[in-house]
């Protein structure tokens, strides 16, 4: 699925027609899901890529669901009143949106200590490789020094 298919769904609650904003609520969890749930797949196969060409649209299905959720929440008695099948059908989705968000984090924290692992092999592997038995240090003045006397300074950006 591309991001072409994940256009705005709704830009604020319609404070109108309740079963229409319960309805637009499920559809932005649905289109929320499958986003999160390709980024996921990408995730998984190392594809910072698509991972980054998500996010806008992952903010905006973000901000899009706030303004919903919201909107209902200051409806909340009249939601309490729906038919029983629409309150179950809006249950269903949001558990499904919660299982997909789930995944999508754990596959993100994942990522993140995969990435931290590589970093510190990097910084692992050029520590080694400044410090070698064999090489021959100078001091300021010019003069030879053992290795180990002399002094080094490493740094590396370690943020992600």
């Amino acid at each position: 699925m591309g991001t072409n298919t994940l256009t705005k769904t709704a830009s604020k609650p319609a404070n109108g027609n309740l079963r229409n904003d319960v309805q637009a609520v499920m559809k932005i969890l649905d289109t929320f899901g499958q986003l999160l749930a390709e980024e996921t797949t990408a995730l998984r196969k190392s594809d910072f890529k698509t991972v980054d060409r998500l996010q806008a649209a992952k903010k905006n299905l973000a901000n899009e669901y706030q303004i919903l959720v919201t909107g209902l929440a200051d409806r909340k008695a009249e939601v309490a009143l729906l038919e029983m099948p629409l309150r179950e059908k809006l249950v269903k989705s949001r558990t499904g949106f919660t299982h997909i968000l789930q995944e999508n984090l754990t596959a993100l924290e994942t990522a993140k200590a995969s990435a931290g692992r590589l970093v510190n092999k990097i910084l692992d592997a050029a520590r080694k490789a400044v410090v070698d038995d064999k090489q021959t240090n100078y001091s300021a003045k010019g003069h030879a020094q053992a290795y180990k006397t002399s002094t080094l300074s490493l740094s590396v950006d370690k943020n992600l």
